[in-house]
């Protein structure tokens, strides 16, 4: 039987009619451009899973634009090229001002979050096996790795140095330019301790030598430990205690006891529409049993893993669809609110900076933080980042 032509017409019609309507009611836009790691890390994989439900799903494309570092992955951002940045914690550098972000061209961010990939990474020092070190206070006079150009990695160090009640001037440091200089060292005999993750699979090679590796235990259940991590928290208030049972050394008949963070953050501007990103946050939220097993980590954006008092704010969209869901309580209500009030110190102290001081460079730097530090401490804030 023929298919009468007008009919086929008003049939096709009355289709697009339809779809456009569930377009218009979308709160994502067709196109989104997100910053991202480079191709073949976690992260990048992470946003083209979800960049392809999106598209599957809602018809909204993320174009990914992969960084190669913190600054590179956060000017598209800044510069509203980027709606979003799936970042690692330069993001929270980005909105202290502090490191390569402080700069005269860059400053406090006002930074806020979307959703993170949650307790995937554990960070912390990995032995040599034979040494024999077990814990951070036996680190007096041992040869500690420092990677050049590292902040948040050596960070880690300086963290669980102060867990263990020393600094770095109670160790002999080594430096070295790189991830695979610090292996071979470790693995040569020239260094006994460098920062990384336990998950990262170069680790792997220090398991497999003669050396073999062992991570230093940073317990949190009595109240020394809990005494030590809050030293360690003074130096990366970002730091969290964590269980690791996967990674180089490291399984669920040997777990380790030592720290984490978020990796990877999804970020965006205060600014960013809050319908959209109330919008983003319910999707991923519900697509999450098809998200997380599409790449490496997705399991970390599941909702109950979330830390909703952490270093930075949520957005006001997401904030809306977790209050909704239930899981967002009076306190963290607070603490964001608090954490808002701290971004606004440093946007105040950052225009007096620019205001006073003409100098570049390492004058300028320095200058900052001093000032940071005393308008933070003045509002009733902790610094952070003590060395």
């Amino acid at each position: 039987m023929r298919f009468p032509s007008y009919r086929l017409v008003a049939t096709l019609a009355m289709v697009l009619t339809q779809s456009l309507a569930v377009a218009s009611e979308s709160a994502l836009p067709r196109v989104m451009v997100w910053t991202a790691y480079g191709t073949g890390a976690a992260g990048y994989a992470q946003a083209a899973a979800l960049g392809g439900l999106l598209k599957f799903e809602e018809g909204s494309n993320i174009r990914i634009l992969p960084g190669r570092n913190d600054v590179s992955r956060m000017i598209p951002l800044k510069t509203g090229r980027a709606s979003y940045c799936l970042c690692g914690i330069a993001s929270y550098f980005g909105q202290e001002g502090i490191f390569l972000f402080n700069k005269p061209d860059w400053g406090p961010q006002p930074i806020r979050m979307v959703l993170a990939s949650q307790g995937t990474q554990s960070f912390g020092l990995a032995a040599a096996g034979d040494t024999g070190l077990e814990h951070p206070r036996e680190l007096k006079g041992q040869k500690v790795i420092f990677i050049r150009g590292a902040d948040s990695i050596n960070m880690i160090t300086s963290a669980v140095l102060a867990y263990g009640g020393l600094t770095w001037d109670d160790v002999r440091r080594v430096d070295a330019s790189g991830t695979n200089e610090a292996i071979e060292a470790i693995i040569n005999g020239h260094a006994d301790v460098m920062p990384m993750s336990t998950r990262t699979p170069l680790m792997e090679r220090i398991a497999a030598s003669p050396r073999g590796i062992s991570w230093l235990e940073m317990p949190n259940e009595s109240e020394e430990d809990k005494t030590a991590w809050a030293r360690a928290k003074n130096v990366i208030p970002y730091y969290l205690p964590q269980v690791e049972t996967r990674g180089a050394g490291v399984s669920e008949q040997d777990p380790w006891n030592g720290g984490g963070y978020a990796l990877p953050i999804l970020v965006t501007n205060a600014d960013r529409n809050a319908d959209e990103v109330y919008a983003l946050t319910q999707f991923v939220d519900e697509h999450y049993d098809s998200f997380k097993t599409l790449a490496p980590g997705a399991e970390g954006w599941e909702l109950s893993r979330q830390v909703f008092d952490w270093v930075m704010p949520y957005h006001e969209g997401a904030v809306r669809y977790f209050r909704e869901q239930g899981v967002w309580s009076i306190e963290y209500e607070a603490h964001n609110q608090r954490l808002l009030d701290r971004q606004r110190v440093l946007e105040t102290a950052w225009e007096q900076q620019l205001a006073a001081i003409d100098e570049r460079g390492q004058a300028f730097q320095s200058s900052w933080m001093k000032r940071r530090s005393v308008a933070l401490t003045e509002a009733g804030f902790d610094p952070g980042f003590s060395r």
